[in-house]
């Protein structure tokens, strides 16, 4: 698959797009896949070489700033799928690349950015249970579990994760040098505080930040990360003492090392929860609103509010100064931090890329006839049909109770479920015939899912198809905004690959028997 990234940076828009779109260059580039960019994209040579393997992975071409000139890009590259992470463009990209064959994936953050694409990115906690309108999006990919992260975040993860509960990790390998944080943090009780506002300080919130902590009055050892050519005075003296250094390179492996990091409520969020780091944020811009929320709410960050809030230096300050005395405060605030983010988002939205990719080639090699599938309600003339379809020794494998059903069972099963209100049992079929049963069942926190495949139809792409026609007819049935589950067994990894590109999120581990459980709500 050749993927064009489209995407811009700078003082008025940050540079929070081009790190999403770094991450999902980098697990392209590691799945074989190649990548090129359209985008403003000057002056991120610190980005660049914190990446894996490090250095701008791949061509950047001149910004194409509508639909007609992307997909122009696009067919002259040979982009089998563009990634749009930009909010301005319009909706109108899904129709120009759908006519030239070309896949579009698209990222948006709650409403803002919001258009239709072949695969929908928003990474926001709480997105995955946030009603959005159905405008035809065939795959959803919502909630953290699809964050797109550095390679370096996973790396930082794994070194922070080496340290004793609420300590740093002290093994850290932190950056030297120009753009470099200095070196690791050395023993003592001083905490090591890192301040971020993104990579231009779009909303010049560094100034009140620094003026909040040095009025808590408590003994710190503070860097700050200053964009280039910014000035920014520092305090010369107090408790804490400040260091202004370059943008980093390898920021993951900088937050690390540190007891305690002051960021923007952007993209720095979802890395810092991947590492579990104590963060204390700001709601930089009103597209970070809905995010800052949820990441306050979930008690994985503590609250300084918005420009106006920080610019108050006495409140701000007041509300620092128990993260920068109490370990312990600290350590909760990262336990749960690190819970929100595994940092294997931008490999499951390259996975389901390529997936649409490969649906969209088998689709344009099909004949314009293709069957229409669709559900009905099952009968009592259908028990034999769907007793062989239970008893098949490869639906048993997946299934929670995976024993043989004897007819007997089966027919009183099929009588009572045709009785009951609490359940829907469908059979979907095409113009070839049957292509398997999907059935409802009604729980306390939503439809319950369950599906199977005809023997005779499987290999054949019907999986999806068949899934989409029983959420239509439970949306019929239920009305828009119904919240659906699949269970699904930890080793059926189909399965789980089929529930996600549907836009069902897993927010639980497996249980004790290994199912784990995904859900999303009807649009």
């Amino acid at each position: 698959m050749r993927l064009l990234l489209r995407c811009d940076a700078g003082p008025s828009t940050g540079v929070g797009h081009a790190v999403r779109c770094a991450a999902v260059a980098e697990a392209a580039l590691a799945a074989g896949h190649e990548v090129v960019w359209s985008g403003h994209l000057d002056g991120l040579d610190w980005l660049w070489g914190g990446l894996s393997p490090g250095g701008l992975p791949g061509t950047v071409l001149a910004p194409s700033d509508d639909a007609a000139s992307l997909t122009a890009v696009a067919r002259e590259v040979g982009a089998d799928a563009v990634h749009v992470d930009h909010y301005l463009l319009g909706t109108d990209l899904r129709p120009a690349l759908d006519a030239a064959g070309i896949v579009l994936s698209t990222v948006e953050d709650f409403a803002t950015g919001r258009r239709p694409g072949d695969v929908v990115v928003d990474p926001n906690l709480g997105a995955d249970t946030h009603p959005r309108p159905d405008d035809g999006s065939p795959v959803l990919l919502r909630g953290p579990r699809y964050a797109p992260l550095r390679v370096a975040a996973r790396e930082a993860r794994s070194v922070r994760n080496g340290a004793a509960p609420g300590e740093v990790a002290r093994t850290a390998t932190r950056p030297t040098g120009a753009d470099g944080a200095g070196p690791a943090p050395g023993v003592g009780a001083e905490p090591r505080v890192l301040v971020v506002m993104g990579g231009t300080d779009a909303a010049g919130l560094l100034p009140r930040v620094v003026a909040a902590l040095d009025a808590t009055g408590a003994p710190a050892e503070v860097e700050v990360v200053v964009p280039a050519g910014r000035d920014l005075p520092l305090p010369g003296a107090g408790p804490a003492r400040f260091r202004a250094i370059a943008p980093v390179s390898d920021l993951p492996a900088a937050m690390a090392g540190a007891d305690l990091v002051i960021s923007a409520a952007g993209t720095t969020v979802w890395e810092l929860c991947c590492v579990g780091v104590p963060m204390a944020l700001v709601r930089a811009a009103d597209n970070q609103v809905e995010g800052y929320r949820a990441v306050v709410g979930a008690g994985a960050g503590l609250g300084l509010g918005g420009p106006g809030d920080v610019a108050d230096t006495a409140t701000a300050a007041a509300t620092l100064r128990p993260l920068l005395t109490d370990p312990g405060l600290r350590a909760s605030f990262a336990a749960r931090a690190r819970t929100v983010v595994d940092g294997r988002g931008a490999e499951r939205i390259v996975s389901a890329v390529a997936d649409a990719v490969h649906d969209r080639r088998k689709r344009d090699t099909e004949p314009s006839d293709a069957p229409t599938i669709s559900a009905r309600p099952a009968t009592e003339a259908d028990a034999e049909l769907l007793l062989a379809w239970r008893n098949d020794p490869e639906t048993r494998r997946w299934s929670r109770a995976s024993e043989e059903v004897r007819p007997e069972q089966h027919r009183a099963w099929l009588r009572s479920s045709l009785e009951r209100t609490d359940r829907l049992l469908l059979v979907v079929t095409d113009a070839g015939g049957p292509v398997g049963t999907v059935r409802w069942d009604r729980e306390d926190d939503g439809w319950e899912v369950s599906i199977t495949v005809a023997p005779d139809r499987r290999g054949a792409g019907s999986a999806g198809p068949l899934l989409a026609a029983g959420e239509r007819a439970l949306r019929e049935r239920t009305g828009p905004g119904t919240s659906v589950i699949a269970v699904v067994h930890a080793d059926n990894a189909a399965s789980a690959r089929l529930f996600a590109r549907a836009g069902y999120t897993s927010s639980d581990g497996p249980d004790a028997d290994g199912f784990a459980t995904h859900r999303r709500r009807l649009a």
